[in-house]
């Protein structure tokens, strides 16, 4: 087996990335019009958005650079690893913001609110650990 350098990995613009980009830029960007029409006055709805909206970026953006991905140590030995935890972490980057466009819509303090919410985050998690599964017998 040859040496693979995961810092030698250059992540190039696809149609597949750009799709998850967009994607993601507009459902955060419903949601900030939801938030910025229905709750125009509570800080704390502003701040948790912005969160979101720090989340889904920095997850973005690591899809570009995969030596910083790290998914439960598991080292990734070949570019296909490398594709999948890329593939991984833009589609946790659609699950947060399909999490915030939920919370907008339905408003933080409602019990329905809690329960969609639980269910994207199992969903995510569900579809994390299916990524788990893939990239290690990917090896």
């Amino acid at each position: 087996m040859s040496d693979f350098d995961l810092k030698s990995v250059k992540v190039h613009r696809t149609l597949e990335g750009t799709i998850f980009e967009i994607a993601a830029a507009v459902i955060m960007l419903c949601a900030w019009v939801v938030v910025i029409v229905t709750r125009h006055n509570s800080t704390p709805d502003w701040i948790g958005y912005g969160g979101f909206t720090v989340a889904v970026l920095v997850a973005l953006l690591c899809a570009y650079s995969p030596s910083h991905i790290n998914v439960f140590s598991i080292p990734l030995h070949n570019i296909r690893q490398v594709e999948l935890s890329i593939r991984m972490v833009r589609i946790i980057a659609i699950g947060l913001a399909l999490m915030a466009l939920v919370l907008s819509i339905v408003g933080p303090d409602s019990p329905l609110s809690k329960t969609l919410t639980l269910g994207i985050f199992i969903l995510v998690g569900l579809i994390g650990f299916v990524f788990i599964y893939l990239i290690q017998r990917a090896r």
